[in-house]
């Protein structure tokens, strides 16, 4: 059965497009030369198989078309969308809202929402908003002719990280200062207070208690600038193509057993969901976080979980989950984190159980 939304699509002038939108409008997203490119090509394919535009009076729920933006101009943007939102409170319908991955913690007053954002805190997450999941393309269907070769267990664990991580790998000056100001809050227990501070620096922490642990093995790759800043995606002082660098990131998830995914800016990780495309294990450090359908599925026993407090030891816990894990388990654990991300996590699999949120 189709799930029938209501829009107003004269209001995507006013930002930009929700992603729930692509079967309808075509995809908006990134061109030929992106490495993004293709990422929703199955949904715009298959998304009007179950998903259909309909009026206010026969939908199952009502959709904002446009991200709720809190960046620019918080007033202007609620007074742009003020007559569509009261239309649906007068109906009494409930209405999907999507935020931005990056998004802390913000006021929606809208009746009957149910809001998406995925940096909000574990402790302060109210009943109607809900984490969802970073989108990408197949990695291993762009890169690997669409094979999960599962990784066979060795005595000691591969630990992988490819990405950004201040102050470690970063040359001397303000980045790097203030990198090292903030790590150094880190490690007193001040960032704590101020979550929207931490940046990267728990990152920083993780990747030097694994460099310090004997009993595991790194596979680590640092960048010296954010992967989509300014800058590119380029790596150190070489060179690189975006996709000589997407190349490269998805060979240190493959060669790895385990993956290191903490927050950065806000408070999740793509590189959770990237690790479970390629059917590899994730080491999640929790930092007061929600993952997606996390009443149904039973995270911590899927990936390697270390909670914020227990963050120095985490060389310890990846080699004792290692030592614990049969080889069968660890080759099967595999497969089964890429049938979640297939059936759960990529957009056709997500969009297709709204329906969950909205029953509830």
């Amino acid at each position: 059965m189709k799930l029938k939304l209501y829009t107003d699509l004269s209001l995507l002038g006013k930002g930009q497009p929700v992603e729930l939108l692509i079967p309808f409008i075509g995809d908006f997203e990134a061109g030929a030369e992106s490495i993004r490119h293709g990422r929703y090509d199955d949904f715009l394919k298959n998304g009007k198989s179950f998903l259909e535009l309909t009026s206010i009076e026969e939908c199952d729920a009502c959709l904002l078309p446009i991200f709720y933006d809190v960046i620019d101009n918080q007033a202007k943007f609620e007074k742009d969308i003020a007559e569509f939102i009261a239309k649906v409170e007068q109906s009494g319908k409930k209405i999907l809202i999507f935020v931005g991955h990056d998004v802390l913690e913000i006021n929606i007053p809208v009746k009957n929402s149910i809001i998406f954002n995925s940096a909000i805190s574990k402790s302060k997450q109210t009943k109607n908003v809900h984490p969802w999941p970073h989108f990408f393309e197949d990695f291993l269907e762009k890169y690997n002719n669409g094979k999960l070769n599962p990784r066979n267990k060795d005595a000691k664990p591969i630990v992988g990280f490819c990405g950004y991580a201040p102050p470690l790998n970063i040359k001397m000056g303000r980045e790097k200062i203030v990198g090292i100001a903030k790590l150094l809050a880190n490690y007193a227990g001040l960032l704590q207070r101020y979550p929207d501070r931490i940046s990267h620096s728990y990152r920083a922490r993780a990747i030097i208690g694994l460099q310090k642990a004997k009993n595991v093995t790194t596979n680590f790759r640092l960048k010296s600038n954010f992967a989509f800043g300014p800058t590119g995606m380029n790596t150190g002082n070489t060179v690189e193509s975006n996709q000589e660098f997407r190349n490269k990131f998805f060979e240190n998830i493959v060669d790895s057993d385990y993956t290191l995914c903490v927050r950065g800016l806000g408070n999740n990780s793509v590189r959770f969901f990237e690790t479970m495309c390629c059917g590899r294990i994730p080491v999640f450090v929790n930092t007061d976080s929600t993952l997606p359908f996390d009443d149904l599925i039973d995270w911590k026993k899927l990936c390697v979980w270390v909670e914020e407090k227990d963050i120095d030891r985490i060389g310890d816990i990846v080699a004792e989950f290692h030592s614990k894990i049969s080889e069968e388990d660890f080759i099967e654990l595999q497969k089964e984190l890429r049938r979640i991300w297939e059936e759960y996590l990529t957009p056709t699999g997500f969009f297709k159980r709204l329906n969950y949120f909205i029953n509830q």
